[in-house]
């Protein structure tokens, strides 16, 4: 007989022939009507397993040096409506059935000649392929040494001879509802009901072997959701897992429909739904005409799975991100598949909105050189690779410095500078980003520090990253820094984006002021670009707008980006934020927002970041506008 896998339980039913040995002794028919008086063994046994084919076909061998108890067993089960047992006198040979045939559950006697019930044990959970098999002991040993000892050895459950039938049915079906609950566990996503990553990584080797001998081609989409963090982190995570279900719903509906996705046949299954992780899903297309069949799929999950869907009462829009990989074209095997399929999700995620991208030998060299990028990027803060670089800010009247915005940089031990656009992404994803903004907010407040101390102060601002402000860490890293610096909080501000704010508006407005509370400044960068609510920014305790480049670009002569900028600067002056643009680069630019009343501005006009050094210099000789000079 065929080894088993742990979720095939249907076997075949036995032979009539062998269904009925010997009938259970009158001795046993007490004992089982005792346990149900009403009811005769025909119509009773079937009762407790008939309604469950999972549990009805299992598989059950028990070992027993005495064949009768053995048959009386068989009967017992058969009569109870299982319909696979097989069992085995011979401990020894048995150990080599159950290597070969991997039975759901093992009822096992202890006192047998050769080999114990305890060597058996001992065995099974030796044995990477059974040790998670339940086994049910049964012995007439029933000294509380002995079952302290098989409980320790292993045991699942124990049963003292003679065995009460109702007893043992009650107990092997409440051993193989377990067993089915953490197979599934196991080999399956609970909140979605899909299959996990394990099972579809099974299913799609088999998928791929059978697919190489046919000489067919295989696709997996890799599907990846953005903005389920902010999800869960917003609405909690029972929100997340609605909108996840109903997700995995969606893409079941459009991998089902296509008509090119699959085909069933004779041992051909059709393609597999599943969930690969937090917020990823992969579809499995076993057997398709073409490579552009998975795109057309593709195109399908995108229209469906990116429409909006009503979460507690509020609108969200899953950001969806498809990687197609093929096989044999791109791997052969089924975890490299995967790592495919991922590679081109990760690029098409790079890209704005929702999009589909196929695998290509050039996604798997960026893939490499990201993760070595990502283990060098944790090792830099360890080693004291990064510095600050500071670019200045300056009256639009009369280009006089006023301060500066702390821009971090990493040395890189070979490449010498790396762009921040390279590796805050990075920083973010893999989970460093909280850690690198502590050690930025520390070194601009002991940078400010050393500026006052030689006499020629400055402001200085640092970007707070989303996670950062939204983990509780912000007010207690900004209250440590400053006090570590000996920093007036006069000199430091700090810089938010609208969406960290509007994400959660409530909680964001007693961060703010926590942080005001300590005399900090807060400025809300790129505005005008976000969500814009004047409701929500005349609750924040903001001191200063900044207006994003994007409104500078074309300045003076776009008549829509004037517009902007002059409603910017007049909302500012309204409710008594300073205004400053950034991204200035022309003198054009510069004369047109002073003309308008836009009081600073920063840029390359007006300088680049530049090492600390370089930036103390120019504070020599660069009166500083709208900062206390006393320590």
């Amino acid at each position: 007989m065929s080894a088993r896998g742990p979720l095939d339980l249907d076997s075949p039913e036995r032979p009539t022939a062998e269904r009925r040995v010997v009938a259970p002794p009158a001795a046993a028919a007490p004992a089982a009507s005792a346990a149900a008086p009403a009811a005769s063994p025909a119509a009773d046994a079937p009762a407790v397993v008939g309604h469950d084919p999972v549990l009805s076909n299992a598989s059950v061998m028990m070992i027993d040096d005495e064949p009768i108890l053995v048959e009386l067993v068989r009967a017992f089960l058969e009569d109870a409506g299982y319909r696979d047992f097989r069992g085995e006198t011979d401990p020894v040979a048995a150990m080599k059935r159950l290597r070969a045939e991997h039975p759901d559950v093992l009822l096992l006697d202890l006192m047998m000649p050769g080999m114990s019930g305890f060597d058996v044990l001992r065995q099974v959970r030796a044995d990477p392929e059974l040790k998670m098999m339940p086994v049910i002991v049964m012995t007439s040993a029933s000294d509380a040494r002995t079952k302290l000892r098989v409980l320790e050895l292993g045991a699942t459950d124990f049963l003292e001879k003679p065995v009460d039938p109702s007893e043992l049915i009650l107990r092997l079906r409440n051993t193989l509802a377990f067993k089915v609950m953490r197979d599934r566990s196991t080999w399956f996503d609970l909140p979605t009901s899909l299959p996990n990553r394990k099972l579809m990584l099974t299913h799609t080797a088999s998928t791929l072997r059978r697919a190489a001998r046919r000489g067919e081609l295989s696709a997996l989409l890799q599907v990846e959701i953005g903005r389920v963090r902010q999800l869960s982190e917003t609405l909690g995570h029972r929100a997340a897992d609605e909108a996840l279900r109903t997700i995995a719903q969606r893409i079941q509906r459009c991998v089902r429909s296509g008509e090119t996705a699959g085909r069933v046949g004779d041992d051909v299954t059709g393609p597999m739904v599943s969930r690969t992780g937090p917020d990823e899903f992969a579809a499995l297309l076993p057997s398709l005409a073409r490579i552009e069949d998975a795109a057309g799929i593709a195109r399908r999950l995108l229209a469906t799975v990116g429409q909006p869907m009503q979460i507690e009462g509020h609108d969200w829009y899953p950001q969806v991100s498809i990687g197609i990989a093929a096989s044999p074209a791109d791997a052969g095997e089924a975890e490299a598949l995967l790592r495919c399929a991922r590679a081109a999700a990760t690029a098409v995620r790079s890209r704005p909105g929702n999009g589909y991208g196929f695998y290509s030998a050039s996604l798997n060299a960026q893939s490499l050189a990201r993760l070595t990028l990502e283990a060098q990027l944790r090792r830099a803060i360890e080693r004291g690779e990064f510095e600050l670089h500071y670019q200045p800010k300056v009256t639009s009247s009369n280009g006089r410095i006023i301060g500066c915005e702390a821009l971090v940089r990493w040395r890189h031990p070979e490449r010498g500078l790396v762009a921040p656009g390279e590796f805050i992404p990075i920083a973010e994803e893999a989970g460093l980003i909280v850690e690198l903004g502590t050690w930025v907010i520390g070194e601009a407040c002991r940078a400010a520090r050393r500026w006052l101390d030689a006499g020629h102060p400055g402001r200085v601002a640092v970007n707070v990253a989303a996670s950062h402000f939204r983990d509780g860490r912000l007010l207690r890293d900004v209250d440590r820094a400053l006090a570590s610096a000996g920093l007036p909080a006069r000199y430091l501000t700090v810089e938010v984006t609208e969406s960290m704010l509007m994400s959660a508006a409530d909680e964001s407005v007693g961060v703010l002021n926590q942080i005001k509370a300590l005399g900090v400044s807060i400025s809300l960068d790129d505005f005008g670009t976000g969500y814009s609510s004047l409701a929500y920014l005349k609750r924040m305790p903001v001191d200063e707008l900044k207006i994003d480049r994007s409104f500078v670009n074309g300045l003076p002569d776009d008549g829509d980006n004037a517009a902007i900028v002059r409603a910017i600067v007049g909302l500012s002056g309204s409710l008594g934020f300073e205004v400053i643009a950034e991204g200035v680069e022309t003198q054009a630019q510069a004369d047109y927002l002073a003309s308008v009343g836009c009081g600073a501005c920063q840029g390359w006009l007006f300088g680049k970041a530049v090492p600390e050094a370089e930036f103390a210099a120019q504070l020599r000789i660069g009166a500083i506008v709208g900062v206390d000079a006393a320590a």
